[in-house]
């Protein structure tokens, strides 16, 4: 340390970068099968590195945690905003009823062991690992008029009780979701997810990591040449209708010249033609026309691959069955589902899956046939790397603005700082650049990289100015601290559990990721859907993540407030 601190004292920035690169190595290191996570490691560097006493610029605490939190509501907020509608109605009650409970384990956990306010809002950040409140509760106990010293006292606290409930809470939610919940449901989490996804139709696949695909493809193109005399019998609408119409035919070759594709087109002994569709049925079809064929001359098709989001109500709460009916035919002629991104989270899709408002489509098909495809669903996610720093800019001028309103409650003037006021104006321009996306680019890379790089930073600055505080801390509660973060995520999740499985009525399957998604927790899906064996679980995080996102990040103040 004393090696370093030269080096501090001429740039400061430079510990901040310290901080980050040892606690994202530090976040490697495995807990039970579980990584610790880069910021928390990052929050134990700095603690550490701190003991030397390190200056940190406010202005860069706060610059740090406006782009984190409002790059948090930017990607929250089309989920947020759909999250509200009637066909996700209970998961909405039982992230309430969560979040809800969260608090008032806290509160009471506060009271019977009379916890001063920075440490109850660490406990919260911390155990609950919502990482986003060390920044709201931290604004708000700066707004309470207290005398300096007792401020910095209770913002350390609320670092060094974070980093220590932090890896407590985190294990616990992992391991309750994904083992713990289905023994107390009485269910087999594999068994009763294969079951699910049945009834959601499309079989059930093995499980691919995020950098593996099927070598397999489920849609592809082929050429066949007729030699059934039973093809020529039937035009190209009757033949596609008798495979679902998950197969078409592309392009048709007739004595080395191409045939004008009708639906009221009959193929002809000799023809070869190129077929496209979904494998199983486009090998049927294929023994239906005849025989598969090398001779490519003139079939050569180009397929493309679209990202659409979903913005058409009338398919919002819809199955993809229900959906593919209400289109006609011909305007979705060649054009296939390949996937479903929801909250970041891939789906397969299933005929009986629902689909959400801001969902992420994948369709696969021929470029004149996605044109006319594309805007029934919604509109194609611009593929560019540019960023619209007008509408970024905007946002968080928008955000601080907001955060400076002040209201007085019981005579006491309270506001939302930058940390609220960021957070709702990053749900409102996340959600306004849905509806219209020509303005406001934001690529989802680039928003989660400020999202990640300024949080690791705020967390960098709370650490190195929790100091030798955090000692005292310790010593005082250091002991009890591990037992107050397990208890502040047992009380709440059991209670929420019961009333997802007794109450509501859920699938154990969805209330298992729902679990995950009260309390922030996207490693606890990960365990669910390995636990599973597939992406079911998934069904029931989103809409619980993105609400607990938000009223658990604005519950750092009420805590500061109320405690």
């Amino acid at each position: 340390m004393d090696l370093l601190r030269p080096l501090f004292d001429a740039s400061m920035i430079s510990a901040l970068f310290v901080c980050v690169a040892a606690g994202f190595a530090i976040g490697r290191i495995k807990v039970a099968g579980v990584p610790i996570g880069g910021i928390p490691g990052t929050l134990f560097a700095a603690i550490v590195i701190g003991q030397i006493g390190v200056e940190v610029d406010d202005n860069i605490k706060t610059l740090a945690f406006a782009l984190f939190i409002y790059s948090l509501g930017y990607v929250s907020g089309p989920s947020f905003i759909a999250s509200l509608g009637r066909s996700t109605l209970n998961l909405v009650y039982l992230s309430l009823f969560s979040s809800l409970l969260i608090f008032a384990t806290i509160w009471a956990l506060a009271q019977v062991f009379d916890l001063d306010k920075g440490t109850a809002a660490g406990l919260l950040s911390g155990a609950i690992t919502e990482s986003a409140a060390v920044g709201t509760a931290s604004e708000a106990l700066s707004s309470l008029g207290l005398p300096a010293e007792e401020m910095r006292a209770m913002q350390a606290n609320i670092g060094v009780a974070y980093a220590i409930t932090y890896l407590f809470g985190f294990t616990l939610v992992v391991f309750f979701v994904s083992v713990v919940a289905p023994r107390m449901m009485g269910v087999d989490l594999r068994t009763e997810a294969r079951t699910y996804a049945a009834e959601l139709g499309g079989g059930v696949d093995e499980e691919l990591g995020p950098a593996q695909e099927s070598a397999i493809r489920g849609i592809v193109a082929r050429a066949f040449q007729v030699a059934n005399k039973q093809a020529t019998e039937i035009d190209i609408d009757v033949l596609e209708q008798k495979f679902g119409r998950f197969v078409t035919v592309q392009r048709i070759i007739r004595r080395g010249r191409q045939v004008e594709l009708k639906r009221d087109q009959k193929l002809a002994l000799g023809d070869r033609i190129a077929l496209l569709g979904r494998l199983d049925e486009l090998l049927e079809a294929g023994e239906f026309v005849g025989l598969e064929t090398t001779d490519m001359r003139g079939l050569d098709i180009v397929g493309e691959t679209r990202t659409v989001i979903l913005t058409n109500k009338e398919f919002i709460g819809a199955t993809i069955a229900a959906v593919r009916a209400k289109i006609d035919p011909e305007s979705r002629r060649g054009v296939h589902v390949l996937k479903i991104s929801r909250s970041g989270q891939t789906l397969k899709p299933r005929p009986k899956l629902k689909l959400e408002a801001g969902d992420v489509v994948s369709l696969y098909g021929v470029p004149e046939a996605l044109d006319g495809a594309v805007p029934l669903v919604g509109y194609t996610i611009d593929q560019g790397i540019a960023v619209d720093y007008v509408y970024l800019g905007l946002g968080v001028i928008a955000g601080i603005l907001i955060g400076m309103i002040t209201v007085d409650i019981a005579g006491a003037p309270v506001a939302l700082h930058t940390g609220g006021g960021c957070l709702i104006s990053g749900l409102l321009f996340g959600w306004l650049r849905s509806l219209h996306p020509r303005f406001g680019g934001l690529p989802p890379a680039t928003a989660l990289h400020l999202r990640d790089f300024g949080l690791a930073m705020f967390i960098a600055c709370v650490g190195l100015g929790t100091g030798p505080q955090a000692w005292a801390l310790l010593k005082e509660q250091g002991m009890l601290l591990p037992v107050l973060g397990i208890v502040a995520v047992l009380a709440p999740i059991i209670a929420t559990m019961y009333f997802a499985r007794i109450v509501l009525k859920m699938n154990p399957v969805i209330v298992c990721g729902a679990l995950a998604g009260s309390f922030t927790c996207t490693a606890g899906l990960n365990a669910a859907v390995q636990a599973a064996d597939n992406e079911t679980p998934v069904l029931g995080y989103t809409v619980p993540y993105a609400i607990a996102n938000v009223i658990l990040t604005l519950l750092g103040p009420v805590i500061v407030i109320t405690v």
